[in-house]
This record gives C-alpha cells, structure tokens and sequence, in this order.
C-alpha cells in the first residue's frame, strides 16, 4: 500500500526544492496540484502544476475532483484525487506539497499519511528567501510573511518538523522518516 506524504511550511521555507530532490528517489512521486494562479517564469503547465481559470477550478469543486483545495494569497491550489487514488495503489511514496489548510483536510481524510512541516531556520532567512525569488510583488510578499505567522501556529499538528536550514541534511532527515535513507 502506497502512502501519502505532506509537506507544508510557510512561503520560502523551501518546499519545493525539498520535494524535487526527494523526488529524485525511485519510489517517491510528487502530486501535481491545480491552482487558479498565473505560472512563474520556468514553470509549465502540468510539471509545475495544473494552471486553470477560476470558473474551471470551481467546476472541479462541484465535481468532488479535489483530495482537498485551499485558498492561498488570493488563489485557489488544490491536489487532485484520482492522481492520489493511483499513487496509493501503485504503491509509492505520495508527496504533497500543499499549506496548513490543505494538510489539516488531508490528515482528517488520510489519518495514515505522514506530514512533515518545513521550518526555516529563522525570519530573516525566511524574508530573504522571499525577496531572493523575485518573483513577488512587495504587497503580494507582505501579504506571505503574514500567513507565514499563522502558519507556524499550526507546526505541532504534524507528525515531524524539519528545520531547512542546510538542504541536504533536510533532504535526507525526510529519507529517514520515510525510511529511505
């Protein structure tokens, strides 16, 4: 039997650096989520997620297609349940990369899945990780390290927590958790 693995941690906490290295292991996926939001430079629709309209999001709400879906900064993000249905089956490591209230409806539907919480080592890291990607407005940075506080409210509701403060060390404490190391 497959298993489901979150990974959550505020805005600039690494995520998904993590979850691409971890990926790299055989028996490890990564769902792809679907969000309303417009693709960075270097994403592509269906690798980086799933990039769809707000009134085709909401008609996957009404379909039951999510796992779970959360609003986040003004978008919608959610993990798609048939993809995580076939991993499940297919017996691999799942790994979702999703926020604090996407987690929360995972863990209430899937009580076995393994949820890991990323910390950065501080908020100044955290604030530089944020201008360092550039990609974000100032408002729109504002706005993440808010909900980054909030989110941090949530760290104890997860099985593990893993300060990223070096890359590797954080990448291969997941391994172990998942006893792949």
């Amino acid at each position: 039997m497959g298993k489901i693995v979150i990974i959550s941690g505020p805005s600039g906490s690494g995520k998904t650096t993590v979850c691409k290295l971890l990926k790299q292991h055989s028996n490890i996926e990564e769902s792809i989520s679907v969000t309303t939001r417009s693709p960075r430079i270097n994403e592509k629709d269906g690798e980086s997620y799933h990039f769809v309209s707000d009134a085709r999001f909401k008609e996957m709400i009404k379909n039951g297609e999510f796992a779970e879906y959360a609003e986040y900064c003004g978008y919608y993000y959610g993990t798609p349940l048939k993809a995580l249905k076939d991993a499940i089956k297919r017996e691999v490591f799942y790994i979702l990369e999703i926020d604090v209230q996407g987690a929360m409806q995972i863990k209430e539907k899937f009580p076995d899945a393994i949820s890991v919480f990323l910390l950065p080592p501080n908020r100044l890291t955290l604030s530089q990780r944020l201008i360092n990607r550039n990609a974000n407005k100032e408002q729109d940075m504002a706005n993440r390290l808010k909900i980054a506080e909030k989110e941090l409210e949530y760290k104890d509701k997860y099985d593990y927590c893993v300060v990223n403060d070096d890359l590797d060390a954080t990448v291969n404490t997941i391994r172990k958790i998942l006893n792949l190391a």
